[in-house]
């Protein structure tokens, strides 16, 4: 079946850096969200799509096992890369792979990254998010029209790389002549509706245009997170050139829609003739200009520090609830604890204890308390359920 494919990666509006990777070499197409700060994310996401790109050969359609034995070598290289280095403990991805032979699809998936099938109109997520969340819905404890909005949605249960082994999920699709196929890291589920990704998915001929416009919509929602499509049409001849494959991700540097010289590819350097200095007036008038602004400044941290939430843990170990920033300036502390726990540190697993090391934001008190209870049901999971050896869920 004859195959047109777009992609698109962006970093999104308040990242620093892109932490995403993606491959689109047909037939073999993945996304990967990487995890565990700017540096290691970039790392363990660029490891697997390296690692499946490596072993692309041994991938074979009629037998699924094959793409989880890819990931699940992925998953060795990222967590022997982390152990072997401190710098990198606790980083993971998620990962998406998908095989298209013929009229089948075959999907390999571990986390909250998405793949999407659009057949007559309508939009089905064809993987499970492998999220906190996404178990709730699965016990009945939350409804599924709730999840999108709820504050712990983004808390990964499983991933490449936080432990010696991972349970993979396969999922198999046969193909019609005019599905439409998505692969999406959650930069793009987390920021628009998914009516939103079906209208746009739908509307245009070209999936390089449908990957372009389902990013730039992300962006204009907020652009939270970094931002990776992989757009499959199947049985559509590819319209212009294929898309490039890249495990490469943006370092932070200037935008393209902010840095003024980067449509003319150079910065232009300007001479300014000296200026008599003329210090008295001016040197008095910079020093109330700058005392004003130290106390407009002063008042906007004291309200920002008073109105800020974040879980961490404090000096003996425990999981402790923060009014202020987990920051320091000039050594000065900027938080102070509200309410500590019984939990314990590490009581939680390997993954998530660096997570609230660096401490986890919150908007509000009462999401803060929801964040501790969710912690004190994972430490209750680690505690009671199976040895570390044989899990798969976390």
């Amino acid at each position: 079946m004859k195959l047109a494919v777009g992609a698109r990666t962006d970093i999104g509006q308040v990242r620093q850096g892109n932490e995403d990777s993606y491959l689109a070499d047909a037939p073999i197409f993945a996304v990967a969200d990487g995890m565990g700060g700017h540096i290691a994310g970039d790392i363990a996401s660029a490891i697997a799509v390296e690692v499946i790109q490596k072993e692309a050969g041994d991938i074979d359609a009629a037998q699924p096992d094959t793409l989880a034995t890819v990931l699940k070598d992925a998953n060795s290289e990222i967590y022997r890369k982390s152990s072997g280095d401190e710098s990198l403990r606790g980083m993971g991805t998620t990962c998406t792979l998908m095989l298209v032979d013929g009229a089948t699809a075959q999907i390999a998936h571990v986390g909250d990254s998405r793949a999407y099938l659009l057949r007559g109109g309508e939009l089905q997520q064809v993987t499970e998010d492998h999220t906190l969340v996404g178990r709730m819905v699965s016990e009945g404890r939350l409804k599924p029209e709730d999840a999108p909005h709820h504050p712990q949605r983004s808390v990964i249960t499983r991933a490449l790389g936080v432990d010696s082994d991972v349970e993979v999920d396969i999922v198999s699709l046969e193909l019609h002549e005019g599905d439409r196929l998505l692969l999406c890291s959650d930069g793009l589920s987390s920021m628009i509706e998914t009516s939103e990704i079906r209208e746009v998915l739908a509307a245009d001929r070209d999936p390089q245009k449908v990957a372009d416009t389902l990013v730039a919509k992300a962006n204009a929602a907020g652009g939270d997170d970094n931002i990776t499509v992989v757009v499959v049409f199947a049985g559509v001849e590819q319209p212009g050139a294929p898309p490039p494959v890249t495990t490469d991700t943006p370092a932070g540097g200037p935008r393209a829609d902010t840095d003024p010289a980067a449509d003319t590819g150079y910065h232009r350097a300007v001479e300014v003739a000296p200026r008599r200095r003329v210090w008295p007036r001016r040197l008095f008038g910079g020093i109330v200009v700058l005392a004003l602004l130290m106390v407009a400044a002063y008042g906007a941290t004291r309200y920002a520090l008073s109105n800020s939430w974040f879980v961490g843990v404090n000096d003996e170990g425990h999981i402790t609830i923060y009014r202020g920033i987990p920051d320091e300036i000039a050594g000065m502390s900027l938080k102070e604890e509200h309410d500590t726990s019984d939990v314990e540190l590490e009581s939680l697993p390997d993954f998530r204890r660096d997570e609230v090391r660096q401490g986890i934001p919150v908007d509000s008190l009462a999401e803060a308390q929801e964040t501790v209870t969710n912690l004190e049901r994972l430490a209750r999971d680690e505690e009671f359920g199976p040895s570390r050896a044989d899990r798969r869920e976390l």
